[in-house]
């Protein structure tokens, strides 16, 4: 170890307190020996891993990662001074070690090690967290959404009569685009007929929403509600914007009722909270929550999480201690606010905001332009205007099959021409043999039972293709199936590898 890499050990390990090292040494300890009670996996396995699909359960398993790290109590200002490259190193380092190498290390050195990984995930976690919260809730009013417009399409079939009028409503437009509604639809449909629809249309719309606010409401309440506590508990919200204040209250307001069951008289919040309402809860949820009187809470908690999104999502509000979802001030140069002028000079853009807004604006109504003018010519390349769960959607066709870059076609010809044709399983051995790459290949367990040689071998078997590995025109049994270093009665080696030992 040189002098550098010695005194950052040593500071890392000063700083840490002789409880947060203990901890450490049980972090290792405890998955050293035969694994976990059930042989299920223990923590330190569990903390390299990523989180779960998407769902409640990878969510509260996410929370409880993050609570089990923050008990080790690390210091916040650990790595303050520390460049960020530095740590990241450190970390992946230690996220390639075995318990038991951590165990035999010096102790300044396994304390580092742990202390990173530790540091790092845990800001990674957080980041998870995050991101699981905000896919949810959208996967939440998704589901809703669904459920409530194949409820009323099937309604919507049992209407008649309706369908015929709007037919011939469409095709009356169609044909003479440039008359009046008047003498165009109203022959069609009277002016009474045409009341009637847009009428029904309202209801329908009213209705429709009221429908996924009930369906909300009750996949909410009997089981995405759970996500709320544990959540809130866990993850330190912050904001610098004011026009956000109303969310961070009403945020305030949830936690203080957290630990109140909903019962009877629990449904709603006490008529002396001061409520949030503006900024919080939309105008058609209004009337669900209750603005007059007295607030119920499950649709209000509602809202608040789906506030809550928008503003993370905007990084309106931001979270201590995450990574990617942290303060948006960090992003900035230390030096931003005293040399402005010269980091928005190496980005290019000006001092003024509403000369940016303009120049955006320009390019955006350009762009919509173009691409308007290529709906109507039919020159998108496949990009077209399609209808998906009954909205408008952008489809965008695949890309076709790439040309072969030319540098790959003279390598190729190249390398046929001094060997001949040479198979790729061939090309992988000799890169085994030359560096020995399959030792990148560590396991996600605590430990590995098989034998490196072995485990080397099979490795390269896997990578045999399906017809080398045995088919009708290359028989198992056949001599060609082998040409892996498992042994030499394989196929006749590469020009480059007959002197080496197979």
């Amino acid at each position: 170890m040189n002098t550098f890499e010695e005194r950052f050990c040593g500071t890392t390990t000063d700083r840490l307190s002789a409880m947060t090292r203990s901890r450490l040494d049980d972090l290792v300890a405890e998955d050293d020996g035969e694994g976990s009670v059930g042989g299920g996996r223990t923590f330190f396995t569990e903390l390299k891993a990523d989180p779960g699909a998407l769902g409640l359960e990878s969510l509260l398993g996410e929370v409880n990662r993050l609570q089990r790290v923050r008990k080790l109590e690390l210091p916040p200002e650990l790595f303050g001074d520390v460049s960020e490259k530095l740590v990241s190193a450190w970390r992946g380092r230690a996220a390639k070690e075995y318990p038991s190498d951590l165990i035999a290390a010096a102790g300044p050195v396994r304390y580092t090690l742990l202390a990173t990984l530790c540091h790092v995930r845990q800001t990674e976690i957080a980041d998870s967290l995050v991101d699981l919260f905000i896919q949810l809730v959208q996967k939440i009013n998704t589901r809703a959404e669904k459920k409530v417009e194949g409820e009323f399409v099937k309604e919507l079939k049992k209407v008649r009569g309706k369908e015929g009028i709007l037919l011939r409503l469409a095709e009356a437009a169609v044909a003479e685009p440039n008359g009046t509604v008047r003498r165009v639809i109203h022959p069609v449909a009277g002016e009474s007929t045409l009341k009637a629809l847009a009428a029904q249309a309202a209801a329908n719309e009213a209705r429709y929403k009221a429908r996924i606010r009930t369906v909300l409401r009750s996949s909410y309440s009997n089981h995405w509600r759970r996500m709320l506590s544990p959540l809130l508990s866990v993850l330190e919200l912050k904001c610098n914007n004011t026009a956000y204040r109303p969310v961070m209250d009403a945020i305030e307001l949830l936690k203080r009722y957290l630990d109140q069951p909903i019962a009877t008289e629990g449904a709603f919040f006490d008529e002396a909270e001061r409520i949030p309402l503006e900024g919080v809860v939309p105008e058609q949820w209004r009337a669900a929550a209750g603005d007059k009187g007295r607030v119920e809470r499950i649709p209000y908690e509602l809202c608040v999480l789906v506030s809550l999104r928008d503003a993370l999502r905007r990084r309106e509000i931001w979270v201590a201690g995450a990574s990617r979802w942290r303060n948006p001030e960090d992003d900035l140069p230390q030096d931003f606010e005293d040399n402005r002028d010269v980091h928005y000079g190496a980005i290019r853009q000006t001092l003024d905001p509403g000369e940016f807004i303009d120049v955006l604006h320009k390019r955006l109504r350009a762009a919509l332009t173009r691409f308007d003018t290529a709906l109507e010519e039919g020159s998108t390349g496949g990009v077209e205007i399609v209808r998906k769960h009954g909205e408008p959607w952008i489809k965008v066709s695949p890309l076709g099959k790439q040309e072969v870059p030319e540098n790959l076609v003279a390598l190729k010809a190249e390398i046929e021409r001094r060997w001949g044709t040479i198979d790729l399983i061939d090309m992988l051995k000799e890169a085994e043999l030359a560096v020995g790459f399959s030792s990148e290949f560590t396991s996600v367990a605590s430990r590995e039972a098989v034998p490196r040689e072995v485990l080397r071998r099979r490795l390269l078997l896997v990578l045999l293709p399906p017809a080398r590995a045995g088919t009708a025109a290359d028989p198992p049994s056949s001599p060609t199936t082998c040409c892996t270093p498992c042994c030499g009665a394989g196929r006749p080696a590469s020009p480059s590898s007959r002197s080496a030992p197979t």
